[in-house]
């Protein structure tokens, strides 16, 4: 890599920490991109040589954390493990994945007019591999819907995030993924 790609790189680096930091020290609405570049220490016009406007920085960084996500579960699904035990490692790895970046996610749903999933159908292809595999080998019941499933495993996340229970964050999801598993797995 060249110095002026290294340059670059380490420009769009600090451009993102600093941005990033200022939304969720000052609020989204209340930042603007004068006072991204004063602490990014660079030009205002140089903001715009990386980004068009704040709603494309949440871009850049919602998508680079759901490819690393993407990356993550592929890794996964080729591993050796039993579809039921891919199953439990995917909701927990999305699982913490949304609880390390809670602040991104909740800046990006109020900020962003997203059309469908921001990562289109890549992870519930993955999860649908999973669960095509654990009704192949017999782990899973055939009987229910691979779309039925797929829906319920995707709710289990959705509910966990949104839960009023007064349980910490991973218990909770362990229990509905307890739940879940039970209903899904043969006997």
């Amino acid at each position: 890599m060249s110095r002026r790609d290294r340059k670059k790189r380490q420009v769009l680096t600090t451009l993102v920490d600093v941005t990033m930091k200022l939304f969720i020290e000052k609020g989204f609405d209340e930042t603007t991109i004068s006072e991204i570049a004063t602490a990014a220490d660079i030009g205002t016009g140089t903001f715009y040589n990386y980004f068009h406007s704040k709603e494309d920085v949440l871009r850049y960084v919602l998508t680079k954390k759901l490819n690393e996500t993407k990356d993550s579960l592929e890794e996964l699904n080729h591993s050796s493990m039993s579809p039921p035990e891919k199953i439990a490692q995917i909701l927990l790895t999305v699982g913490k994945i949304f609880k390390e970046n809670q602040q991104l996610f909740n800046l990006c749903n109020r900020h962003l007019a997203l059309m469908g999933p921001p990562h289109g159908t890549e992870f519930k292809d993955i999860l649908v591999d999973m669960i095509q595999a654990g009704q192949i080998n017999g782990d899973f019941r055939k009987d229910l819907p691979t779309e039925m499933i797929t829906e319920l495993f995707m709710g289990l996340i959705k509910s966990t995030i949104t839960s009023h229970a007064k349980i910490p964050f991973e218990e909770n999801l362990n229990y509905k993924l307890s739940l879940f598993l039970d209903g899904l797995m043969t006997r």
